[in-house]
């Protein structure tokens, strides 16, 4: 059985988890809402055509073989 002393020690350790978990998930928060910000004012680019494919090359015959 675990004494008094350490679950307050494990509850100590799991509120320190947690707080650092809210703190980077509210960074990345703010870090998306930057982003999204920045795509609204961001100018539509150029549009590229796709490249046409190249024709196949034709397949080699196969070397006979010497005696």
């Amino acid at each position: 059985m675990a004494t008094a002393g350490q679950i307050k020690y494990r509850i100590g350790l799991a509120k320190k988890k947690a707080a650092k978990f809210l703190k980077e998930l509210a960074a990345s928060k703010k870090k998306i809402k930057g982003l999204e910000a920045q795509l609204k004012r961001a100018k539509p680019g150029k549009k590229v055509k796709p490249k046409a494919k190249k024709k196949a090359r034709p397949k080699r015959k196969a070397a006979r073989r010497r005696r």
